[in-house]
């Protein structure tokens, strides 16, 4: 991944991290988290050729439910385009937000990453096998 925020995903947050007297910067669902949402939708898309525009998050407004709802469909079309495992949570609503969906969502994005770049790993071995050539296979232990 060419970002370093990508490497940052939230997936983990608790009832703890929300509540008062325990409330930590996890339980705050802010600007930098949008941010890194798009981020990573913006690189999935980019390398899945899906062309999807994100919008830009501005400190200070309040995030409506259309641009909810177009990070939603910007997630939901990676899905499409792409495979995710039986286990990654369904694509929450964008209305009632907590830290529920707000874990939902980073999980279907690492995801998403974890099985691109798993593919991209499985390329490297992969081609034309010709008589003479030596193979060498993923763990296989060196002679």
């Amino acid at each position: 991944m060419n970002n370093k925020n990508l490497d940052n995903l939230i997936t983990d947050r608790t009832v703890a991290d929300i509540t008062a007297g325990t409330r930590t910067k996890k339980g705050y669902y802010n600007v930098e988290d949008i941010r890194r949402v798009n981020s990573y939708i913006q690189y999935l898309s980019d390398e899945l050729g899906l062309n999807l525009t994100v919008n830009d998050v501005v400190l200070g407004q309040s995030l409506t439910k259309n641009e909810m709802q177009a990070i939603i469909n910007n997630v939901n079309a990676i899905r499409v385009a792409w495979y995710v495992a039986k286990d990654t949570p369904q694509t929450p609503l964008p209305f009632n937000w907590n830290f529920t969906k707000a874990n939902d969502i980073e999980k279907i994005l690492k995801a998403l990453d974890e099985f691109y770049q798993s593919v991209q790993i499985d390329k490297l071995y992969s081609g034309t096998f010709r008589a003479g050539s030596q193979i060498k296979f993923r763990g296989a232990q060196q002679q």
